[in-house]
């Protein structure tokens, strides 16, 4: 059940409430270039970012930056129920995205519950162009919240898979030329079965989809500042065929490449 959904321009902000079923396929893993905020009201629920993983508890928020990987694992028996915020890097200004840039599990903070419930408020009381203004300001006021936050979560309280933290590091290290999974176990020093099985295992994708999604991401950012000519950032993440780039792009982000140049 959808208590709001709002997508406005350059933001989709809303409020669900998952029953006594199984979340569908498009709930369970995530890799997108904009920021999605979530905020757990109810439920029982294992949350990765990456290779952490940790239970949230009602009131947690869990932030996801443009290009990370993020699926949860939800106890079907326990209604879920979350504020889903997501928006673009550009929306936030420069001082905001340096205080946030390394913030996942953020825990609970004091009375940020208030500023959620605004939300719904705005949405019932307000036409489009006054909540994409108020919802925005909302946000600010929530990030500033989070960033203040004293209480983000413990390394005791979070899960991390060694293993994938260190593929995952050299993906991200390695992202601006060709990666091939024969690279991966060569140069840290895993068989290509185990690194198939366990990526996929935690990840809930293979590691090939996952550097194909990272590349186009980190691409996408490229031409959206509008830096680079389209064919030198495919040669400059590994795509010496235009054509597979333009193609992967196209599915991955949503529409072509000259289109983010805009």
């Amino acid at each position: 059940m959808v208590m709001f959904s709002f997508v406005y321009k350059n933001i989709d902000f809303a409020h669900k409430l998952d029953g006594h079923s199984t979340p569908s396929s498009d709930f369970t893993k995530h890799m997108h270039d904009h920021y999605e905020l979530l905020y757990l009201v109810h439920g029982n629920i294992n949350y990765t970012v990456e290779s952490e993983t940790k239970k949230l508890g009602a009131g947690e928020i869990v932030l996801m930056s443009p290009g990370m990987l993020h699926f949860g694992i939800v106890d079907p028996s326990t209604p879920y129920e979350r504020y889903v915020l997501k928006f673009p890097a550009k929306l936030l200004p420069e001082f905001l995205l340096k205080e946030i840039e390394d913030l996942k599990f953020c825990g609970i903070i004091a009375k940020v519950r208030e500023l959620f419930e605004e939300l719904d408020a705005i949405y019932a009381s307000f036409n489009d162009e006054e909540r994409n203004l108020l919802m925005i300001t909302t946000l600010f006021r929530i990030l500033v919240r989070v960033y203040k936050n004293e209480t983000h979560a413990t390394d005791e309280q979070i899960h991390n898979n060694a293993i994938i933290a260190e593929v995952t590091d050299y993906i991200n290290a390695n992202i601006n030329r060709p990666i091939t999974l024969a690279d991966i176990c060569r140069d840290l020093h895993f068989s290509k079965s185990y690194i198939s099985s366990e990526f996929s295992k935690e990840m809930n994708t293979p590691v090939m989809t996952y550097i194909k999604h990272k590349k186009i991401i980190a691409a996408h950012r490229k031409i959206t500042e509008g830096k680079t000519k389209l064919v030198e950032v495919a040669e400059e993440f590994g795509f010496p065929e235009y054509s597979t780039f333009y193609r992967n792009y196209k599915k991955i982000i949503g529409y072509p490449p000259l289109e983010g140049k805009k």
